[in-house]
């Protein structure tokens, strides 16, 4: 008999595990687990940045979700990159190869685990992946057709174990590395895979292209990220300072799955078109680091000779110049980037490691700029009268933060921000300005949650209103909302900045209405619902009210 109560549903499967890892753990165990933790943080911190959710450790890999096809080939794509570029610094003993599957198709929710065959197959892909290599399922592949810059080896049907059918499988290969350079001795056998008899074709979305220096693959971005620095409020960016209606009634436009594409036949391999150049270190688009170090940032900049630049979370970062190569310079900044976490880092977290940021003055930083809301990142006004934060009543804390709040955040004299980001997380680093708090700990919070965060508080005053009629259950973001037009993202995005109480509705069938700047939180969620109905909403419900998302009490 079937079991109709079990909850079935596509996906998209990310399976990850380690080359090699019990001889790794043979030979130092304790150091070898301390090395595993580290990198799998930072390849779930990648997933994450890519809307995916890791739902299941594997003693040395990991299984994940994504909802897009494309979002899990990038950020396998990254999460190589992100271990290369570790390997590239640390020594023979201490290197992590990875192998990555990718599969798309039917699972079995069971609690936050999901099962089935979409989790089998991607399990057996990453088992026939090459070292240090990505290898994916031809339901994959129909869908990343024409969107990615890859090349794609068709390795045919694949018959794996425990599998009753022959699995169509491709392994990922990116074209652009730099003529004459080598791989990682780690990474030879992934070099040496045949040449590609399918190539994906570019589209607009050229995203990723990988270029060799010094012997080690980086990711290169075909362009640089817009500057992170908080808009003063004389020159804020117009979509900060457009008049918000007080209202909006809009239907969102249903999603569209595009029939799978037939494999591309074989062609005559094109002359080969150079890499993008890649994104040239700016200090003032270095995250996380307070803006009185800017002049250290110009001056490595400026600096002649070898040289890398490595950074952390917290804004703590190191630089090695004029040194003899480049090896000894990525190596040196490394090094003493982690001494001075040790040093100034009471409790060091798996996500507190350095990584290299720059070497020369190429970007080679592993992870996408941190997500941000649209600046100027708070509201123009302030709740009226003020608001005083009160540990004891500020949404979606944990005990143990309400304890440092009222311990340390409140008694500290410099400027700081409280910011709060998805999944009960928050996060607060002392500064020498409002507007250099508010960026710090936004890009700090984004970068860990994979989300855009909200300030909930500047110093002690609270400049968002905390709902009363429903309850919170985390940070609103338009991103987690799919079938969205840009006007519609458009207006949401001027929903998170605009003034007064504010609510978004949604209905059963993707209707949505708007309310900002009312005057009371009632006013709001009445407005959003009508509106959300004269959208021709059905079963229209409060999804969000200010920067929250909300539940009934």
């Amino acid at each position: 008999m079937t079991d109709t109560n079990l909850v079935r549903r596509l996906t998209t499967i990310l399976s990850l595990d380690v080359v090699a890892f019990s001889t790794m753990s043979a030979r130092d165990e304790e150091r070898a687990l301390a090395l595993l933790a580290t990198r799998l943080d930072s390849a779930g911190t990648l997933v994450r940045q890519h809307r995916g959710r890791v739902f299941k450790m594997t003693g040395d890999g990991l299984l994940a979700e994504f909802a897009s096809p494309v979002e899990a080939v990038r950020a396998a794509l990254e999460i190589q990159e992100a271990m290369r570029s570790a390997n590239a610094g640390a020594k023979a003993d201490d290197q992590l190869v990875l192998r990555i599957g990718i599969n798309l198709g039917d699972v079995v929710e069971s609690g936050d685990d999901l099962m089935g065959d979409a989790v089998n197959v991607a399990v057996r892909l990453e088992s026939i992946s090459l070292p240090g290599g990505i290898c994916i399922s031809s339901s994959v592949y129909d869908q990343i057709v024409g969107k990615l810059m890859l090349g794609a080896e068709d390795i045919g049907e694949q018959h794996v174990k425990n599998i009753p059918r022959p699995i169509h499988a491709y392994r990922l290969t990116v074209d652009g590395a730099r003529p004459g350079a080598a791989a990682h001795p780690a990474h030879a056998v992934a070099r040496s895979m045949p040449r590609t008899r399918r190539f994906l074709a570019g589209g607009v979305m050229a995203i990723l292209v990988l270029g060799a220096l010094a012997g080690t693959f980086y990711l290169r971005h075909p362009s640089a990220p817009p500057s992170l620095q908080t808009a003063e409020p004389t020159s804020a960016l117009p979509v900060a300072t457009a008049p918000v209606p007080d209202t909006v009634a809009t239907e969102a436009v249903p999603r569209v799955t595009t029939p799978a594409a037939s494999p591309v036949p074989a062609a005559p391999r094109a002359a080969p078109q150079p890499p993008p150049a890649p994104r040239r270190f700016a200090a003032k688009d270095v995250p996380f680091v307070p803006d009185f170090h800017w002049r250290a940032l110009q001056n490595y900049a400026d600096a002649p000779g070898a040289k890398a630049f490595a950074l952390n979370v917290r804004g703590i970062f190191a630089m090695a110049v004029d040194r003899i190569d480049e090896a000894t310079a990525r190596r040196a900044a490394v090094e003493d980037c982690n001494r001075k976490v040790e040093r100034d880092v009471p409790i060091v977290r798996a996500y507190d490691g350095c990584a290299l940021y720059a070497v020369e003055n190429d970007v080679v930083w592993s992870f996408h700029s941190p997500p941000m809301p649209p600046p100027p990142y708070v509201p123009s006004k302030k709740p009226s009268p003020p608001i005083a934060l009160d540990p004891a009543t500020a949404p979606l804390l944990r005990p143990v933060a309400r304890d440092r709040l009222a311990t340390r955040y409140l008694t500290s004299q410099h400027s700081r921000a409280l910011v709060l980001g998805h999944n009960r997380f928050d996060w607060w680093t002392p500064s020498e300005n409002d507007t250099d708090a508010i960026r710090r700990n936004l890009q700090i919070c984004g970068h860990l949650t994979g989300r855009p965060c909200v300030v909930y508080a500047l110093n002690n005053e609270v400049l968002v209103r905390t709902p009363q009629t429903m309850r919170v259950t985390d940070i609103f973001t338009p991103q987690d909302m799919s079938g969205l037009d840009d006007a519609q993202t458009k207006a949401l995005d001027q929903y998170l900045i605009a003034d007064g109480w504010r609510a978004v509705a949604l209905a059963a069938n993707g209707r949505i209405g708007i309310a900002t700047n009312r005057p009371s939180e009632q006013d709001a969620t009445s407005t959003a619902l009508q509106a959300c109905r004269e959208a021709g909403g059905s079963e229209c419900a409060v999804t969000a009210i200010g920067p929250f998302r909300v539940a009934p009490l």
